[in-house]
């Protein structure tokens, strides 16, 4: 999508443009029913029909816009529930006493947490792909340790032997400056938005650094957050589990507003899978949720 199609789209949002819309369509309307009444022409008349018609096209837009969000929303819904039955079948499967077979063996645990995300990933493009109705990919990188730096590792995506891991691109550091996304991701924010990265389009932002060079190739605009349990205010990066991202070659088609917060929804259930999974949680004495 281009700017200017993107700006039209943002002006049909506005309420104003509804309302004056609405107002030149009656003035329009009561002009032509009057002229038809008389024999009178007035030079108002000929610019006047040619704005209502501009503006009542530009309403057309927006109520077709408004009627596929709707659909959209409507089926996605389903996937939501989707996501939270493979949590809850596997968190059952795992923990429950009278059925589970107790899991020592770290490997296992670790296979049946990425068969579970990469099922919860799947389900993500699916919305997202539904919401934007372009091709996405959905991709969670866990953040490790390595000789006493951090780095980003890709864990899973929802799509299984993807071109993007064929050119060996696997550790990406963080906290470095050498990858935007993360960092700005890790930042602290005084807008009141959950902590994450956006662009809608990256062939644009200048100031944009990733350690893969080729990126444009895959994916032009993108929304990632982090995984981690940012409701403390002293979170740091030993706090952050991962950073979950979804992204499309089609520009200007993500958003920062409900695009976001899905995605950020998203991520906190998947802290929470695998602080389960992990034992990061524990129940104090008290009752109360420690780490």
């Amino acid at each position: 999508m281009n700017k200017q199609t993107m700006k039209l789209l943002t002006i049909a949002d506005k309420p104003a443009t509804i309302a004056i819309t609405a107002l030149i369509s009656i003035c329009a309307l009561l002009l032509h029913m009057f002229e038809t009444s008389t024999t009178t022409v007035t030079k108002a008349a000929s610019p006047i029909l040619t704005i209502s018609l501009f503006l009542l096209g530009i309403g057309y837009i927006y109520s077709i816009r408004v009627r596929l969000e709707n659909i959209a929303l409507r089926n996605i819904s389903k996937i939501f529930w989707e996501i939270n039955q493979i949590y809850r079948t596997k968190l059952s499967e795992l923990f429950n006493s009278s059925t589970a077979t107790p899991l020592t063996r770290e490997n296992i645990i670790l296979a049946s947490e990425e068969q579970t995300l990469k099922a919860v990933c799947q389900r993500i493009e699916t919305i997202f792909r539904t919401l934007i109705n372009r091709n996405c990919m959905v991709t969670i990188k866990l953040v490790t340790m390595e000789e006493g730096r951090y780095c980003a590792k890709t864990y899973v995506r929802s799509q299984d032997l993807s071109e993007r891991d064929d050119n060996n691109t696997e550790t990406y550091h963080v906290g470095s400056g050498k990858n935007t996304g993360f960092d700005i991701a890790l930042s602290k924010r005084d807008d009141g938005l959950p902590p994450h990265f956006f662009s809608p389009d990256l062939s644009n932002c200048e100031q944009y650094l990733n350690e893969r060079d080729d990126y444009l190739r895959f994916y032009r605009s993108t929304i990632l957050v982090p995984i981690s349990n940012n409701s403390r205010n002293d979170s740091t990066l030993s706090d952050v589990i991962g950073f979950l991202s979804v992204d499309t070659l089609s520009k200007n088609r993500l958003n920062n507003s409900n695009h976001l917060y899905m995605l950020s929804a998203l991520s906190s259930q998947m802290y929470n899978f695998i602080s389960l999974l992990r034992g990061k949680y524990i129940i104090s004495a008290n009752g109360s949720e420690n780490e």
